[in-house]
């Protein structure tokens, strides 16, 4: 990884971190992690989600980062094409419909996770890779 995808990285991840704890208003601080997360086509913060607020879950991946509903083809010349599975809060939700349910308001952060890094963290069957949901809690 270069450096400069790096420091973009970190920047969205501290920003992301700053705006979720009310350190910093959506105002300036919220469109400055919004353009740092773009750069990283693996994240997707809350700044990025307010501006798509009012939309399915589904519609805001779709305007931020479509490729993550495309299908994925598989790692074997066998494999066929899969599509990413959802995981919220760390449980298994399912297919890419279980977007459609939720909405960008109550999401702190959406990540994606490739196939190979899926299958290190939940183990095996998810060919077409994760996306990871995290949502906001009660209490913030």
């Amino acid at each position: 990884m270069s450096f400069r995808r790096c420091a973009v990285l970190v920047l969205a991840l501290a920003a992301s971190a700053c705006a979720s704890s009310g350190d910093i208003s959506l105002g300036e601080g919220g469109q400055t992690a919004a353009r740092a997360a773009r750069g990283n086509s693996r994240l997707i913060v809350r700044a990025e989600l307010e501006e798509v607020a009012g939309r399915s879950l589904w519609d805001a991946v779709d305007l931020l980062r479509a490729r993550w509903l495309q299908p994925q083809r598989g790692g074997s010349l066998f494999a066929g094409t899969a599509y990413a599975r959802v995981v919220v809060d760390g449980t298994v939700r399912g297919e890419l419909d279980e977007l459609l349910q939720l909405f960008p308001e109550n999401i702190e952060t959406l990540r994606y996770l490739s196939a190979p890094d899926a299958t290190t963290k939940y183990g095996t069957g998810y060919p077409g890779g994760v996306i990871e949901v995290s949502t906001r809690g009660l209490g913030r």
